[in-house]
């Protein structure tokens, strides 16, 4: 490879490549125009010369100053050059063009944790998720000063951080110590400035393993279109800010960060996941399999013994339902939630953990160590763009498209729990903090785990009065499941299927064969993830006129059963969640038609879901999921509710003591531990107060 080309050589190059640019440095020179960029592709240069391309990747500062030559024009010996850039744009006040070398080449991507010293000062490409985002800010490019000598205004280019006084006065020639310059904002010139910090793929790193981050450098025309949770690619200079620049202790050390030249966000959610035809025509025969879907959950967390019901729901959220966007700019959510509840030791984090890792998209938390600032959005203040407030992305901001897998959500306090509300349901994350108003995007399926509050789940008592969840949450996941430690006749099985777990992967630590095949997946991770990004760019679910109607009767048929009780066995939540899972059943088929068979096997998962947890005293009741009160429980607050009052009322104090309560509620005949249990519930939601140490009580006036 030739390595030097000389100054001339560079120019002639420069110049051949600008010829195809003739239209662009026309609309740069126009009076009308705005758009003052010039757009070079890499694969240009190499075409034209490969040596000099690629040494621009080794000198890109140099090897520009000669393009900047090429169109401002240059002072070679005694002959010049006027440039390609007219003289009417010269004399402009703001006469500067951006330069945007793009790419498509794969060879100049560097991973973000993979940079080192010598990559300073070079070309390349990096991509990630959009972690951070400053304030468009605008920064002095040629500063303004008055000669108090001659009275004359000089522009004075600015570099670095701190702004810069001219050294002496281009018309009277006075050192500044007699001009006296005054700095003159107003006739300033400035351009566009942002920060934004990318951070690495989330499905890309292994283990604990922190996600490194880059600091990138926006101007002009690339400020202000990214926003958290974006994935972008970016090509740029790296380059290196001294960390303590006093002069009195400088620093050894630098801070990297790129300065942008290209910005291009995914245009899909899936495109790092590579399809060829080999990996296509296997994936439609699989889907064709009369036993696709047996298949696929015994790929779901193959260690883990039993739970079919819960790995097909998980498998059918992986695929997930159609996104329906309206002319109004209303949409409905495609995206499945699901809540595994239940006793420790279940292998509740282990099927989270494989869901996560088979979803091409996925980010992984647990509720203990989060907050809801980690869970959504912040605005953080940020010491790279001078302590201004930035917006940082959250765990469901960043699963932006893909699988938010969060753990331990009964450790999270109530507060935090409650910010995913939005995210959830209406899949944005709004933030209204130090000035910043924004919405992001949350498009995500949320697969939670938690534990009952009293450490186990005791299956004679109802399920809300086992867990703290707040209701609104809880109302939000599409499907509930409630996994107990039973004892009983599985025992024995269990047993032996987990000393064969344990038996494989000694065969597998000592390198023999052996009985490892126990725990292989049916198919492999990396085919899955390949097998459910297809399945979402290619399959669009209609539904069947018949499948629609089963649909609808098995919603009828529920409500009607009910009816005479009192209570309420389904709502709409969950008619539209019998939707999404018929679409997803059909997309594991790869079938753009949603029929029968995908509404029997959503059917099955939603009657699994409301028997285990909204049936109350053998009453399905779906209120003690979306208000926390059976039906039941709601007619006893609102009886207690009346005794308290009266009581109340008649009495010197204000108060009702809780004996004068128990006898009157007794007369009514309700049973001690319901009052006692309701009274409980009243105090927690705050409509009564408790008085002397719990034996009296008064109504909140509201």
């Amino acid at each position: 490879m030739r390595e030097y080309f000389r100054d001339d050589e560079l120019r002639a190059l420069w110049s051949t490549v600008l010829e195809s640019k003739t239209a662009d440095i026309s609309r740069i020179n126009s009076k009308d125009s705005k758009d003052k960029t010039l757009s070079i592709s890499y694969e240009e240069m190499d075409k034209i010369n490969m040596d000099f391309a690629l040494n621009f990747l080794r000198y890109p500062e140099e090897y520009l100053n000669r393009l900047k030559e090429v169109l401002n024009g240059w002072q070679e010996g005694k002959s010049g050059h006027d440039g390609l850039l007219s003289d009417d744009f010269k004399s402009r006040k703001d006469n500067r063009v951006r330069v945007s070398i793009s790419s498509k080449l794969p060879d100049i991507k560097r991973n973000i944790r993979e940079l080192r010293s010598e990559d300073l000062n070079t070309f390349l490409q990096v991509d990630g998720v959009v972690k951070r985002v400053s304030e468009v800010v605008p920064t002095i490019v040629n500063a303004a000063y008055r000669c108090n000598y001659c009275k004359e205004i000089i522009l004075y280019p600015q570099l670095g951080s701190k702004i810069l006084e001219p050294i002496n006065c281009e018309r009277c020639g006075k050192p500044k110590e007699e001009a006296r310059f005054k700095f003159v904002p107003e006739r300033s010139i400035y351009f566009d400035t942002q920060i934004i910090t990318v951070e690495e793929k989330p499905e890309f790193l292994r283990g604990a393993a922190q996600p490194a981050r880059l600091v990138i450098h926006l101007e002009d025309e690339l400020c202000g279109k990214n926003n958290p949770g974006d994935r972008i690619t970016v090509n740029g200079v790296l380059k290196g800010k001294q960390k303590s620049q006093n002069p009195q202790n400088p620093s050894r050390q630098f801070d990297i960060y790129l300065d942008a030249m290209y910005v291009e966000r995914e245009s899909s959610e899936y495109e790092e996941v590579m399809l060829d035809d080999a990996d296509i025509k296997a994936i439609k025969k699989a889907a064709k399999d009369p036993e696709i879907y047996a298949k696929l959950v015994g790929s779901v967390a193959p260690a883990v013994f039993g739970n079919e019901i819960v790995k097909e729901a998980v498998i059918l959220q992986l695929f997930g339902g159609e996104r329906k966007a309206f002319d109004d700019g209303t949409y409905i959510r495609g995206d499945i939630h699901v809540l595994l509840f239940g006793d420790p030791g279940v292998a509740k984090s282990q099927i989270l953990t494989y869901a996560a890792n088979i979803s091409p998209k996925a980010v992984y938390t647990s509720g203990k160590g989060s907050s809801a600032a980690g869970l959504t959005a912040a605005a953080v203040k940020d010491e790279l763009s001078e302590g201004r407030w930035t917006l940082e992305a959250g765990t469901l901001v960043l699963a932006d498209g893909g699988l938010a897998a969060v753990d331990e959500l009964d450790k999270m306090d109530k507060d935090d729990s409650g910010a995913m509300h939005q995210a959830m349901e209406q899949q944005t994350v709004s933030i209204s903090k130090a000035g910043i108003n924004a919405t992001l995007m949350s498009r995500c399926a949320v697969l939670g785990a938690a534990n009952p509050k009293f450490g186990r789940y005791d299956e004679n008592e109802p399920f809300p009065s086992q867990t703290e969840f707040p209701v609104t949450l809880l109302s939000r996941f599409d499907l509930i499941f409630v996994i107990v430690d039973r004892p009983g006749k599985v025992d024995n099985d269990m047993a032996d299927y987990i000393l064969k777990v344990h038996r494989a992967g000694e065969s597998i630590a000592g390198g023999h064969g052996g009985e490892k095949a126990q725990v292989y997946p049916v198919f492999e991770r990396d085919f899955l993830k390949k097998y459910v990004v297809y399945a979402r760019k290619s399959c669009f679910p209609m539904m069947a006129p018949k499948a629609s109607e089963m649909i609808k009767k098995f919603y009828v048929d529920k409500r009607a059963s009910t009816a005479k009780q009192g209570t309420v066995a389904i709502t709409p939540r969950q008619l539209e969640a019998l939707v999404r899972l018929s679409e997803a059943s059909a997309r594991v088929r790869l079938s753009d038609r949603v029929d029968e068979q995908d509404v029997e096997r959503a059917e099955k998962l939603m009657d699994s879901f409301l028997n285990q947890t909204t049936v109350v005293n053998g009453i399905p009741d779906v209120d003690v999921i979306l208000s926390g009160y059976s039906t039941k429980d709601r007619k006893s607050a609102f009886s207690i509710t009346d005794v308290i009052k009266r009581l109340q009322d008649s009495s010197q104090n204000k108060l009702a003591s809780f004996n004068d309560i128990m006898e009157e509620a007794k007369r009514a005949g309700m049973d001690e531990k319901l009052v006692e249990t309701t009274l409980k519930k009243l105090h927690d939601s705050g409509d009564i107060t408790e008085h002397n140490n719990g034996m009296a009580y008064r109504v909140v006036k509201k």
